[in-house]
């Protein structure tokens, strides 16, 4: 007997039941919660990776504006020690001493300090 309710089964077509009644649309309230969720969850992710970004153009551009305060003062600093260079030559050729481009650096590097 089991055997021909087994066969009358497989053999049937598959009927979906889903109550014809109001309460039809609760079924879906668990997917459609779930949904929502899940749309949650990406915003919140969204927002976490969109503030990721702009922290990192920020620190970013930080960065840029430092190095470019630095390649200031560097330029600054060449042109204060190539002024004071050209005025020790000067000073020497006024004596008739010598000295080589090296030794001026290092007398501009001495006198700057």
């Amino acid at each position: 007997m089991m055997s021909a309710v087994r066969i009358a089964c497989i053999r049937s077509p598959r009927i979906n039941v889903v109550p014809k009644a109001i309460g039809a649309t609760r079924t879906f309230s668990l997917a459609d919660s779930l949904a929502n969720k899940e749309k949650v969850e990406e915003d919140r992710y969204i927002r976490a990776r969109e503030m990721e970004i702009a922290e990192s153009r920020i620190a970013e551009s930080r960065a840029r504006a430092a190095a470019a305060r630095l390649a200031e003062a560097d330029k600054a600093k060449f042109a204060a020690k190539s002024a004071l260079m050209h005025k020790i030559a000067d000073m020497l050729a006024t004596t008739g001493d010598n000295v080589s481009e090296a030794g001026l650096a290092n007398l501009a590097c001495f006198t700057h300090k």
